[in-house]
């Protein structure tokens, strides 16, 4: 039986203890060599709008690794990729991290898959979900979507999943249409097919999601009593907010909700690699965050408190700069 979940937040003496047996876990050698010597470190670029910048400020600093990228969908591609030994490090969601650990079947629903592959680097801020409304539509609330028409982003994905569950715990019965794109929501949008879309709170440049903006399209809150309900059912479903002038005309921080991300690694790779990682995760974040809006709240005291065990490297990592302070 998998452990009860603890506040995710929490950095305590249970954290602390955490933190002290990962520290002595296994960890195997380093990735395979590539032609020029360099140790090859593959990087999964789901969650694009960070892991891209990410991964380019790895190659930056850390130049004595070959770093490769394939690109991923959601949280399902990362951990199956990690398991299978296909990816090294990638980008997921705090929930999807824990159900793949703890949980008797896969992420992906894949049965037989050693989940205790998979370790933790970081945990991030959480991936908001933003309601952009059309227009003129009279839309302000999330009870205001009864019976509208809403583009959500493609099956199984986190945007998607995490619409489903603002729509159920308000009681909204609506008609729902998954797309195949961001741009397809938006197109939607302006040609009125689509009263409200769900997007994932990504903060980076975006020509059409602008456009829809300029010509009346606004954010509206997800927030009231039945986010009790939400996130008692969904302990993983974090209270998050929009900063303020994401959009022209958005002179107000608007309350949402969202999932903790979290950085993952395999389990095998090697220590060192994963303190460098670690550690310059930290260093660059003020490249990274002039990138990703919501990156300006990563908060160094909470980022040891992954869903799943750190691995060794990111212990280490935690544990000295917490005696250095």
């Amino acid at each position: 039986m998998p452990p009860r979940i603890a506040p995710i937040r929490a950095v305590s003496c249970l954290l602390l203890a955490g933190l002290l047996a990962t520290a002595v876990a296994a960890c195997g050698g380093p990735p395979e060599p590539a032609p020029g010597g360099r140790p090859t470190l593959r990087i999964m670029n789901a969650f694009g709008p960070l892991s891209e910048p990410l991964t380019s400020e790895y190659r930056k600093r850390l130049p004595y690794l070959d770093i490769q990228t394939t690109n991923g969908v959601d949280s399902n591609n990362v951990i199956e990729a990690l398991q299978a030994g296909t990816a090294d490090v990638g980008i997921a969601l705090a929930d999807a991290a824990y159900a793949a650990y703890w949980g008797p079947d896969r992420a992906d629903g894949a049965k037989g898959r050693d989940a205790s592959l998979i370790r933790g680097i970081s945990l991030l801020q959480p991936l908001a979900a933003y309601v952009l409304v059309r227009a003129n539509s009279g839309i302000h609330t999330i009870a205001d979507l009864q019976g509208k028409n809403i583009g959500l982003g493609p099956k199984t994905t986190s945007s998607s999943n995490l619409a489903y569950l603002v729509l159920d715990a308000f009681d909204v019965t609506a008609n729902v249409v998954n797309v195949r794109s961001r741009a397809d929501g938006i197109t939607g949008l302006q040609t009125k097919r689509f009263d409200a879309i769900f997007l994932p709170g990504y903060t980076y440049p975006d020509d059409l999601t602008y456009s829809a903006v300029k010509e009346g399209a606004y954010l509206i809150p997800i927030e009231g009593p039945a986010l009790e309900r939400l996130r008692w059912n969904n302990p993983f479903v974090r209270v998050a907010m929009i900063p303020r002038d994401i959009y022209p005309g958005q002179n107000q921080i608007i309350p949402t909700v969202g999932i903790d991300m979290v950085v993952l690694c395999r389990r095998d790779l090697d220590e060192p690699i994963v303190y460098d990682l670690t550690m310059e995760l930290f260093n660059a974040y003020p490249q990274i965050s002039g990138v990703e809006a919501l990156l300006r709240f990563l908060n160094f005291n909470e980022a040891p408190a992954t869903p799943i065990p750190l691995h060794a490297g990111a212990a280490r990592y935690f544990r000295e700069r917490e005696v250095a302070r």
